[in-house]
């Protein structure tokens, strides 16, 4: 040591060395979480990598990206998440989290560099709560909220939330819209396969409210492709907490959540078309498995554009 300092060079401390150990030998969770991110990337969509990806910086990495994997012990892991769930109540972000880390774990072990997965086991003993992105009011109260919604003092999430309700997009597919999705003269949204939790484009028909609301939103767009800009840059979409504290704003926290107007269309159309249970899956752009997958190669679409208006129209009169 008193001959590095004499040559000037830096002493690394005992946590230095650690670190640098792990580095070299890539043990550090960082470099695990992002081996496995790798492995999703013919199996997700683009913009689920980036979500997921940003998730697992943000909440796990920031706090667990330069330790040892293979001595993190599920007691840490346990009290992590159990702090993360009784603070912010995101039971189904958790579940989520704790999913990734377990996989990306079980990669490890593949790898010979574990014997045994912290993770297993760890959501028997975890706090349960409603799935938070499912949370959403009756049908008999969505005109209460749609009469709220369009009073909501910034117009550009009015709009959003609105066609949330009328077209049911998963709240990401609407964030991330452009302009040049939509085709006025065919009343159609092409939601392109980037933006798609299946990764496989999909064909919207818009009924007449939604053209409207659109129209509307032309009147006070910006320069940016986005239908919903950032509020801090033009070339990034809308964030996902906007949707929500909106919705918590009109004072419907706990109560509804952006995903969860999918749940509310949902019921209402297996309700009235109870023999179109493909129309509505392709309605609500769920993937087909199974035989339907090889065989039901339809898109429905001229069935949609009748199930979609009537839907809107239901909406509509019920004011």
């Amino acid at each position: 040591i008193f001959l590095k300092l004499q040559q000037n060079e830096k002493v690394l401390t005992k946590k230095e060395i650690e670190l640098q150990r792990i580095e070299e030998q890539k043990l550090n969770l960082r470099s695990l979480m992002y081996d496995w991110l790798d492995t999703k990337k013919t199996t997700w969509a683009a913009i689920t990598i980036k979500k997921e990806t940003q998730s697992i910086e943000k909440r796990i990495l920031s706090v667990f990206g330069e330790l040892d994997f293979t001595k993190i012990l599920p007691q840490q892991w346990l009290t992590f998440f159990q702090d993360m769930l009784r603070s912010e109540s995101i039971y189904n972000r958790v579940e989520k989290l704790v999913s990734h880390c377990r996989n990306a774990y079980d990669l490890a072990k593949f790898h010979g560099q574990i014997e045994s997965n912290p993770l297993d086991g760890i959501l028997k003993y975890l706090d349960k709560g409603s799935k938070g992105n499912m949370k959403h009011v009756s049908l008999q109260e969505l005109p209460e909220l749609v009469h709220s919604i369009r009073g909501y003092r910034n117009s550009y999430t009015a709009i959003a939330l609105e066609l949330l309700v009328i077209l049911f997009p998963r709240p990401q597919e609407l964030r991330y819209a452009k302009w040049q999705d939509f085709d006025f003269e065919k009343r159609i949204w092409i939601k392109p396969a980037e933006t798609m939790k299946c990764g496989i484009t999909h064909v919207v028909p818009l009924p007449k409210q939604a053209i409207e609301l659109l129209f509307k939103l032309k009147e006070i767009r910006t320069v940016s492709d986005f239908l919903f800009p950032s509020r801090d840059s033009l070339i990034q979409p809308m964030s996902e907490a906007t949707l929500n504290n909106a919705l918590k704003n009109l004072g419907y926290r706990g109560r509804q959540s952006p995903h969860g107007f999918r749940h509310i269309a949902s019921t209402a159309l297996n309700n009235q078309f109870s023999d179109k249970e493909q129309v509505i899956e392709a309605c609500l752009a769920h993937k087909k498995h199974g035989v339907k997958a090889v065989y039901d190669k339809s898109t429905h679409l001229d069935e949609r554009v009748k199930v979609m208006q009537w839907w809107a129209d239901y909406i509509e009169e019920a004011f």
